[in-house]
């Protein structure tokens, strides 16, 4: 046999076999992958995945955070709530969803991230040095009651009980204070985690979306506070409140009045602290308001 009808032969059997299906063959993609879901830091993101099946147990992850899926129609369709901490970095990132089945956790679908940054500004405010320098006792106080803050922020409720839309709590000004790095009688402090909404002392604050109430407190930073478990890992925050009308482990339902707008704790006049968390993020609870849930199929 010659050189060239060996090489002729060769290349024969390879065009079979690619033929046989015995290659797999790379070819391009005809088309590029979508562009990321964009985002901000201290937002929300409402994500939705289609699985096959029934009563599957849909999970995602994200930046080393469990992201609960919950069922929003009969035919397989699920969606989740993203918070986007104000620590997090302005970067590209991905969710990771999973279908768990038994002790099996099958991989379904990825989404990409993309985190832009946050320009928050900066609040400066003048407050009686005694609430700003704590004595031993005071330090310790506050100590306990951050810890027992944290430890009811943490436990997690594995159903949705919130329902529709979100609604503000008060009817009054937005002051705009998400996300705002504080100097407090010329100290930095930590950025300020919630919305502060001013309205008259004795203004009806209500409850933002259905609920259990995890915790209630006179503490001395946040004074009379109620924190709301709308389950899923979604909680919202009432601060310097003037009365208290819900006791802990009492159910809410959205629009009901919980409180009356205060200034009690370290505040410098009547005012609603509204905070949000979503599984361990703080998020700015107006992007609770912005999100598209009133297309939910199931919930109302």
């Amino acid at each position: 046999m010659s050189k060239f009808t060996f090489i002729a032969s060769v290349l024969t059997s390879i065009l079979l076999q690619c033929l046989e299906g015995t290659f797999a063959i790379a070819h391009p993609r005809s088309a590029s992958a979508p562009p990321p879901l964009e985002t901000n830091v201290g937002e929300v993101l409402y994500i939705t995945v289609s699985v096959k099946g029934q009563n599957r147990v849909v999970v995602g992850e994200f930046r080393d955070r469990t992201i609960p899926f919950f069922k929003i129609g009969e035919t397989g369709q699920y969606g989740a709530l993203i918070g986007i901490d104000l620590s997090d970095e302005p970067a590209q990132d991905e969710v990771r969803v999973q279908i768990q089945e038994g002790s099996i956790t099958r991989l379904v679908q990825r989404y990409r991230v993309k985190v832009r940054r946050t320009q928050f500004g900066i609040q400066e405010l003048t407050l009686p040095q005694e609430k700003v320098d704590l004595d031993p006792e005071t330090l310790k106080r506050v100590e306990e009651e951050q810890q027992q803050m944290l430890e009811n922020l943490s436990s997690v409720r594995g159903e949705r009980v919130w329902r529709g839309p979100f609604v503000m709590p008060v009817e009054g000004k937005v002051a705009g204070t998400f996300g705002l790095k504080r100097l407090i009688n010329g100290q930095p402090r930590n950025p300020h985690s919630g919305e502060d909404i001013y309205a008259p002392e004795g203004t009806a604050v209500v409850a933002s979306n259905h609920g259990l109430v995890r915790l209630t407190g006179d503490f001395f930073f946040s004074g009379k506070s109620i924190v709301i478990d709308h389950g899923l890992g979604v909680f919202t925050m009432y601060f310097h409140l003037s009365d208290i009308f819900v006791k802990e482990g009492e159910s809410v339902s959205k629009g009901q009045t919980i409180g009356l707008v205060g200034s009690t704790g370290r505040v410098t006049g009547p005012h609603l602290h509204w905070g949000a968390r979503l599984n361990g993020a703080r998020v700015n609870p107006l992007s609770l308001i912005k999100l598209p849930l009133h297309t939910l199929v199931t919930g109302e």
